[in-house]
């Protein structure tokens, strides 16, 4: 990848990401509350057995309403389980969320000793979090290829990019391996990638 594409992205994230830590916990729960909404109130998600769901950091789009949607409508709920090796990961399964543990950082995950792994290709629909979309459904992580490596595995799968409003961009860098999102959820609602419309 040529220096300049890597320090855009790293320009990016930079910007990006100090906008989303200068939300406030109100702001956070509010947006978080109506993006719940829209999901689980859409078709596409209620058509779902399987779903993949992250768990959030503290100033990303919170997944527990979700979670708890899907559970209570008897949805196989996976969630990440990050790998030995860096940038791999798994899904695993949860049924509840007292069951998750404290991993690294102090982030929530499932405990690795009780899951259940799930194989890629039997997901309906993985959400995806991210530091940026464009409208195009091109996504900029945190750079370690976690989901890179991991939505490959099932590219015939709903993915949905579910992120704040203020971090949608006009364009992102990308390259040929990069998968780009079926469609975006903010808390203003729904956008297709594929005509950058609304998606019904």
């Amino acid at each position: 990848m040529p220096e300049s594409l890597q320090e855009e992205k790293q320009r990016l994230r930079r910007e990006m990401l100090a906008i989303r830590r200068s939300l406030s916990t109100m702001d956070i729960v509010t947006r978080s509350n109506q993006i719940a909404d829209h999901l689980c109130s859409w078709p596409g998600y209620q058509a779902c057995e399987t779903v993949m769901l992250y768990l959030a950091m503290p100033d990303e789009p919170q997944t527990e309403v979700i979670i708890q949607d899907a559970l209570g409508q008897g949805k196989r709920v996976c969630v990440p389980l990050m790998g030995e090796k860096y940038g791999e990961m798994t899904a695993a399964t949860i049924t509840s969320l007292d069951e998750l543990v404290t991993g690294k950082l102090g982030l929530k995950m499932p405990n690795p000793d009780k899951t259940e792994i799930v194989l890629p290709e039997t997901i309906d629909l993985i959400v995806v979090p991210a530091v940026a979309f464009d409208r195009s459904g091109n996504r900029l992580g945190m750079g370690a290829g976690y989901y890179d490596r991991f939505l490959i595995k099932n590219q015939k799968c709903l993915t949905v990019g579910m992120t704040w409003a203020c971090q949608l961009v006009t364009k992102l860098p990308c390259e040929e391996h990069d998968i780009r999102m079926q469609c975006l959820l903010t808390e203003e609602g729904f956008l297709s990638c594929s005509n950058s419309g609304e998606l019904k």
